[in-house]
């Protein structure tokens, strides 16, 4: 969680009191001892009423359960993701993950383990990625990561290559992990987001229909 809005509501008290006491200063050659109690009183005060606005916009932008973002950040944060990849002539990637036999682990485990899941699931997609990509929690099941900078099909083999050898190496009550995962490329097969994730999604049901067919087969 940021401190801004704590820092923000902070200087802006402790200004305007400087700024009041050193007006009466100059005014009356003094400052009464009463307005010298104004400050132990008041930047608690400023800090707590801050500490609000940063829970508020903490909540607004992370999945409550995995503390990754969500969707609402996603949509908000593309634009400008989007306007600097157009600045600099880059194009990028949005993946869209699936977790395989989900309903199954939740059936036969119990949904807290199910939560538990999907937990160990995330933290390995964030050691997956680097620190520039956006990790988020679509909805349920289903993830979401934006590669802001992908210039070559090579570059997304091998990050869709890391995200399975990762949670290949996981262990959870004997349970095998494993996602399918649709991508889509920025601007190749789309400009916005809506765009781009019904290619992902379109993609990642194939893939997830053919694993199905794949099992069905033995």
């Amino acid at each position: 969680m940021r401190y801004k809005g704590r820092i923000i509501t902070f200087l802006f008290v402790l200004i305007i009191n400087l700024l009041y006491t050193s007006y009466y200063f100059l005014r009356d050659g003094y400052i009464d001892w009463i307005e010298y109690i104004g400050y132990p009183v008041l930047l608690p005060l400023a800090w707590w009423f801050g500490k609000q606005y940063d829970k508020a916009k903490y909540y607004s932008e992370k999945d409550p359960l995995t503390g990754i973002y969500n969707r609402r950040y996603v949509e908000s944060a593309f634009a400008t993701v989007k306007s600097r990849l157009e600045q600099n002539g880059q194009s990028g990637a949005v993946l869209l993950l699936d977790v395989n036999d989900f309903k199954l682990v939740n059936d036969l485990l119990g949904h807290k383990i199910g939560d538990e899941y999907l937990l160990l699931i995330t933290n390995q997609l964030k050691k997956s990625v680097r620190k520039t990509d956006i990790v988020a929690r679509w909805g349920g099941d289903e993830f979401l990561i934006f590669l802001p900078d992908v210039q070559k099909k090579e570059d997304l083999d091998q990050m869709l290559e890391r995200i399975h050898h990762n949670l290949k190496k996981l262990s959870f009550h004997d349970v095998k992990i494993s996602v399918s995962i649709g991508a889509a490329l920025y601007p190749k097969h789309g400009k916005c987001l809506d765009d781009l994730l019904k290619v992902a999604d379109k993609n990642m049901y194939h893939l997830k229909s053919q694993k199905k067919l794949r099992d069905t087969l033995g």
